[in-house]
């Protein structure tokens, strides 16, 4: 037990204080002792530098607009419906962006491409045709764990035709709403749209792309949208028994090499390329990232710094030698004075040395991962953004810029082809 001295002729609160002052003093003696240091556990992180280097090469995006978004409600004497619209804040006439997400998912999903747009100041419409595309994996039929068979449901031809027709009642509607000025709903361009999609979203925007002028007639089929955003297409494998019909409006695709989802509909990304062969002779454009998963495509795209999971090593106390609780290591036959200060053995700092090189690799390697995924945004971003901008703004710049500049700018791996 440490004893405090105090000073002859000292007064109480000056015993105190310099009892205090031994206290802290001590303190700072054990934590500056050899192994209770505590160093700061590696991450991974964004290389920040390569990623506004790459992002001021590409497409000018225009300063991010303040955005918000808000849910919106069909009446209660109809089937009940619910959509979102994310917008500039101002409120000013803006292009309209309707978006389908996955299969799966409803109008609140967070999909990261939304604000992307809305930030580039355009009014983005999500919409869930079908509550039974939204709630799919909920259902009682989903409790088999056949995933594979409720999925490819979702995809047939009789229940596409219906949700076509279903989006085309509920679009009707908005739109109405939306040119009586109605609060929240104003403000949007109708005239200047296009109609986006991914998963069984994308699907549905095929699906009515390629459909003749006919067949969405008879579905009462409201818009005429600029242009088509296909995120993940789909496609059968056997050919159609009809020609595809060219689409009214240039088509964007949207896919990469490793875009193959988790249920089992599309196993082979060949297929989302067949779907792009497909299309009828149009102004179309097949995007393909090198580095993306089906959900990343979706929007799930996270990025973050994630602390390193190796165990670190216990601090060794200030009265524990390194042979364990209450001792010292000891070298019997070797005449090793016990009072001398000990030494590592060259294989305990072997060990630690594999050790730190072992998780400064993986560090390493995880940066790598994140930065990566950090410059494949930045070229979905200019890619979706030139494009929109392209055919809803009607500005040759951004078509000129797809056209000559996209390509040689894009990173390796990523390719931009133009029918």
């Amino acid at each position: 037990m440490m004893r405090f001295p105090f000073v002859r002729g000292s007064t109480p609160l000056r015993g105190v204080a310099l009892c205090l002052t031994y206290f802290w003093v001590s303190c700072l003696i054990v934590t500056s002792l050899p192994g209770c240091s505590s160093t700061p556990v590696p991450v991974a992180t964004v290389d920040e530098a390569a990623v506004a280097r790459y992002r001021a090469a590409g497409y000018a995006l225009p300063a991010a607009a303040l955005i918000e978004t808000r849910r919106i409600s069909g009446p209660v004497t109809e089937a009940p419906w619910t959509i979102s619209l994310t917008r500039p804040a101002d409120h000013q006439m803006r292009p309209l962006i309707i978006f389908l997400p996955s299969l799966g998912e409803d109008d609140t999903a967070p999909v990261r491409w939304i604000e992307t747009w809305a930030h580039a100041g355009y009014a983005v419409l999500v919409i869930q045709a079908l509550r039974d595309d939204a709630n799919v994996w909920s259902t009682p039929d989903a409790r088999s764990g056949d995933f594979e068979r409720i999925a490819r449901a979702r995809f047939a031809d009789d229940l596409m035709a219906d949700r076509i027709a279903h989006l085309a009642r509920l679009l009707t509607q908005v739109r109405t709403r939306s040119l009586r000025g109605e609060a929240g709903l104003d403000g949007l361009d109708w005239n200047h749209l296009a109609l986006a999609g991914a998963d069984l979203g994308g699907y549905t925007v095929q699906c009515i792309a390629m459909s003749a002028p006919a067949a969405l007639a008879a579905a009462h089929w409201p818009l005429a949208p600029q242009a088509y955003l296909v995120i993940s297409p789909y496609a059968l494998r056997n050919p159609p028994a009809t020609p595809a019909v060219p689409a009214a409006a240039p088509v964007l695709m949207i896919s990469s090499r490793d875009d193959v989802d988790a249920y089992g509909v599309v196993t082979d990304p060949a297929i989302r390329r067949l779907a792009f062969d497909r299309l009828g002779n149009g102004d179309d454009t097949y995007f393909e990232l090198g580095s993306a998963t089906h959900r990343w495509l979706g929007g799930a795209v996270v990025l973050s710094a994630v602390p390193e999971a190796t165990p670190r090593p216990r601090p060794i106390a200030a009265d524990e030698g390194p042979g364990g609780p209450g001792g010292r290591r000891r070298n019997a036959g070797h005449g090793h004075d016990e009072m001398a200060p000990e030494r590592d053995d060259p294989e305990s700092v072997a060990d630690r040395k594999a050790r730190a090189d072992s998780r400064a690799e993986r560090v390493a390697a995880a940066s790598r991962t994140l930065t990566q995924s950090a410059l494949t945004v930045v070229s979905f971003e200019a890619v979706t953004v030139a494009y929109l901008d392209a055919w809803l703004r009607d500005r040759p710049a951004a078509r000129d810029w797809l056209t000559n500049s996209a390509p040689r700018w894009l990173q390796n791996g990523d390719r931009l082809k133009h029918r």
